[in-house]
């Protein structure tokens, strides 16, 4: 009998497992962080949320509210996690499947989001056909400008950052406030900020702080036609014009964000379907 056929190396040979650890602790320590980050996130915007008691009355109320996104990313990134570091770590093929699906599916998600930004943005005449129309789901949240603080402070933080005014995918996005109930120039309106922007619709220098009536009257009526007002001191670009300019400027630096948030989901499921196979492989030893 030769050393290569000895009694010892055929049992270690037979021994062996299929199960490469590399990948299993790899996988699960990936997935317990996850974990641990949405049960944070899960946490946090639930308190939040208990905290000012919030109501959800439509579809916008949760898009434009942060606390109800974390809520609701943290409570999915923290069931999958489970799955994935459970499955894991058990070997459970029937946990790892789940992960594996749910994960592939929330990547096709985002490409077909990408896809849908692509389509918004540089084939008008397809969205039209499509019917993709967000501004007019966005329009909504400009109705709702002061019925919640969480909605106004997100929408004041998108004019400053952006330079726009307004959610319209269009040059004159200001025009926007003529739906809201404060801003309006109705005659029926006594609000003080009749025929106004909001102060974070206005253009700041460098270390300058906002001057609360520096969009004041610039959507004043004449003969149901906004007047030729000043509208020098403030942004008139809507926000989703906005982002498209800022998409086109900086597409590289997108790109490559893109890539640096999809190449890690792949190799995530290429290792979850990796370890389903090896651990299908070695059951297959014990029959």
């Amino acid at each position: 009998m030769t050393q290569m056929d000895s009694p010892r190396r055929r049992l270690t040979r037979r021994e062996r497992s299929e199960v490469n650890i590399c990948v299993k602790y790899l996988l699960f320590f990936e997935n317990f962080i996850a974990w641990l980050v949405g049960l944070i996130c899960l946490s946090l915007g639930a308190y939040i949320l208990v905290l000012k008691k919030k109501v959800i009355r439509d579809a916008i109320d949760f898009i434009l509210d942060p606390a109800c996104v974390i809520t609701v990313a943290g409570a999915l990134m923290f069931l999958l996690a489970f799955f994935g570091c459970m499955g894991a770590l058990r070997e459970n093929t029937t946990f790892l499947k789940i992960f594996y699906y749910i994960t592939t599916l929330c990547l096709l998600g985002e490409i077909v989001l990408a896809i849908l930004a692509f389509i918004f943005y540089y084939a008008p005449n397809v969205r039209d056909q499509m019917n993709l129309f967000p501004e007019k789901t966005f329009k909504d949240a400009i109705v709702k400008y002061r019925d919640d603080p969480d909605m106004q402070n997100l929408i004041d933080s998108f004019q400053q950052s952006l330079g726009c005014c307004g959610l319209s995918n269009n040059d004159e996005g200001y025009k926007d406030w003529l739906t809201n109930l404060y801003f309006n120039c109705s005659s029926e309106n006594k609000s003080p900020e009749r025929c106004s922007v909001p102060p974070s619709c206005c253009k700041l220098e460098p270390g300058e702080k906002i001057n609360l009536l520096c969009g004041g009257n610039v959507l004043k009526l004449t003969d149901n036609k906004i007047q030729e007002n000043d509208i020098s001191n403030i942004y008139t670009k809507g926000c989703l014009k906005a982002v498209g300019d800022w998409i086109n400027t900086h597409s590289l630096v997108i790109g490559g964000a893109a890539l640096g948030v999809l190449l890690p989901q792949i190799f995530i499921i290429c290792m979850s379907r990796n370890l389903i196979d090896q651990v299908k492989a070695q059951k297959s030893k014990w029959r």
